[in-house]
């Protein structure tokens, strides 16, 4: 049975998160030696920005129409999936680009870790997260993008950007990708230990409450 026009409006958003993956590898074949050789690659990071900016629109606007209209079951489904699946695209495409100009452009390791700040940190936290179950227990991750991730992904692009261009302002970019970065994941990690505060606090009582 084909899919409604509603439930295609839903999935759309993360239709547009996953175009980013393909592109990633887009960026391999665009990215050339120099600048001015790799005109397409600036196409490619501009078309996944795009993806980027529309499929957030869509998805705030699926979710107000949701709550609008009591939508159930369709709508939390196509949202739930779309709040771990965006940022982990943008995780993907950044890891790709990343990769494609260690390669080709060989660029200064300390910058490329600047950049990337945030997964580096956030990696063992994962694994820390994922290996403990008492963690697990009690704290609950939100994936949705708060205004400093969203912040901290457009640092990232501006400083891949300027190290496709080879620009002398890259440290400075850089930088401000390190602190934004940074400062996503500590607000990452304050809202899943309020979440976890809170869900507590509500089985507490209800405990009482019986």
């Amino acid at each position: 049975m084909s899919p409604s026009r509603e439930q295609m409006v839903l999935w759309l958003p993360n239709l547009l998160s996953l175009t980013r993956i393909p592109l990633g590898g887009l960026f391999w074949l665009t990215l050339g030696p120099t600048a001015r050789q790799s005109p397409w690659a600036f196409v490619v990071m501009a078309a996944a920005a795009v993806t980027d900016v529309l499929d957030g629109h869509l998805a705030r606007r699926n979710a107000a129409r949701a709550a609008a209209s009591r939508a159930g079951a369709a709508g939390a489904a196509g949202g739930g999936s779309g709040a771990w699946l965006d940022p982990i695209c943008d995780k993907l495409f950044v890891a790709s680009v990343l990769a494609a100009i260690l390669v080709h452009r060989h660029p200064q390791l300390w910058l490329v870790a600047l950049i990337v700040s945030r997964e580096l940190i956030q990696l063992p936290l994962t694994l820390v997260y994922r290996f403990f179950p008492m963690l697990r227990s009690w704290l609950r991750y939100d994936f949705r993008a708060s205004g400093l991730g969203k912040a901290a992904t457009v640092a990232q692009f501006l400083a891949v950007a300027a190290l496709i261009l080879d620009h002398p302002s890259i440290a400075i970019i850089a930088a401000i990708a390190f602190v934004l970065g940074v400062a996503a994941l500590v607000d990452y990690v304050r809202r899943a230990i309020a979440i976890g505060r809170a869900r507590l606090e509500a089985e507490r009582s209800g405990g009482r409450s019986r």
